[in-house]
């Protein structure tokens, strides 16, 4: 922080630098998006309809002149690496279907949303590989990219984390195909990160506890501080993010639990997730890093939109270092549970469907307000051909050479 002595004869004193303003300052939120996340979600805007093939929700962008990236008001949001609908057990080559990727990318830059939070699996590598598009294309929309350093079942990576011997070159596999940062998809994407692209951060584990069976002091001492000594060696730009615990009642006890082993000294974003109300009090609300909600959301589409307009507002309210709030989710296979859209197939293609009608209205509202009339970049104008930020055969032989040598 620079000295603020200089002018203060001519000038006069500045105000005070508040320790949240100054962590925001330094994490590399701006001014203005920090005293947004503040308010909370704003509820203006009229309801859009469903989405539309390459542009912004409809009722945006009516006015003249030059076309603006769409404005970035709402927050995170999960998203699952989609690469086919269909199933086959003997599939022998890697399959990731285009339309499928840009289909949820697109809903993801359309309704404004600022980051995504995606799990790379170690051990499968097609969804490994096939999470390498979603990042890049994220991020070349300066969209920041949550990439979760997790398995969806098994110890493979846990068991690689915890080893000294190949530690290393695992969080280097992770580095070199999510870290490196893409071109912007045009100029002015207004991301954070180099070029102007999105950040990207790492997530050590997913509720190590629960998933895992790992005890809270456990996870800091032998898990997230060595991954965080070398991810910040070797790549000190990457955010590192803690692993949250389940966002329950228990999960509060194991994250205080977490801190006090050492937690804070070891990440630059302390995460929780949060499901249940009567877990927010219980959350420490002051901690010396900056706080990423990286899941919550209510369970049944009717809450979808009380959840997001009452308890997100609630949560900074309480938890004062929180900065951003991912929702969970755009997309899964359970209806009616917590996804915003399902995504169908139509004909030889396939198209995404509403299903939280009332949450789809009040993000693309946010958007609509935000434009205040200006036309906005399509999707599709940005990304003609999502194929481009497809894996290489490089990823797929620093994926083999790493995991099964």
């Amino acid at each position: 922080m620079q000295s603020q002595g200089g002018d203060d004869g001519r000038r006069g004193r500045r105000p005070a630098l508040g320790r949240r303003h100054f962590l925001r300052l330094t994490a590399g939120v701006p001014v203005g998006l920090a005293g947004w996340l503040g308010q909370g979600c704003s509820s203006g805007g009229g309801a859009p309809s469903a989405p539309t093939a390459g542009g912004a929700p409809s009722g945006a962008g009516e006015a003249g002149g030059a076309a603006v990236p769409v404005p970035k008001v709402n927050g995170g949001i999960n998203v699952h690496t989609l690469r086919r609908l269909d199933s086959d057990p003997h599939e022998q080559g890697l399959v990731i279907v285009p339309d499928l990727v840009a289909l949820q990318l697109r809903a993801v830059y359309e309704l404004g949303f600022d980051g995504i939070r995606i799990t790379a699996p170690y051990g499968d590598r097609s969804n490994f590989l096939a999470t390498i598009p979603y990042v890049r294309a994220a991020r070349a929309l300066g969209i920041d990219a949550v990439v979760v350093l997790s398995d969806f079942a098994g110890f493979a990576l846990a068991r690689a984390l915890y080893d000294d011997a190949r530690r290393g070159d695992v969080l280097r596999l992770y580095e070199t195909r999510f870290a490196v940062p893409p071109d912007p998809a045009a100029p002015g994407m207004g991301g954070l990160g180099p070029k102007g692209v999105g950040r990207v951060a790492f997530q050590i584990l997913n509720e190590p506890a629960n998933f895992l069976g790992v005890p809270p002091d456990v996870y800091v001492h032998d898990f997230l501080t060595p991954c965080f000594v070398a991810l910040k060696t070797d790549a000190p730009d990457v955010i590192v993010v803690a692993a949250a615990e389940v966002g329950n009642v228990a999960g509060a006890a194991r994250m205080r639990v977490m801190l006090e082993a050492g937690l804070e000294r070891s990440t630059d974003r302390i995460a929780y997730h949060v499901y249940s109300r009567d877990a927010i009090p219980l959350l420490s609300a002051h901690v010396r890093q900056l706080v990423w909600i990286t899941e919550s959301g209510a369970s049944g589409t009717a809450l979808h939109l009380p959840w997001v307009r009452d308890v997100f507002p609630e949560i900074r309210a309480q938890i004062a270092d929180t900065t951003r709030i991912f929702y969970y989710d755009l997309f899964d296979l359970d209806r009616g549970v917590y996804r915003l859209l399902d995504i169908e197939s139509d004909g030889a293609s396939y198209r995404a469907v509403v299903e939280s009608t009332d949450l789809y209205a009040f993000y693309a509202g946010n958007v609509t307000a935000a434009a205040a009339g200006r036309p906005l970049l399509g999707f599709d104008t940005l990304v003609p051909d999502i194929r481009a930020y497809f894996p290489t055969a490089a990823d797929m032989q620093a994926y083999d050479e790493t995991v099964a040598p």
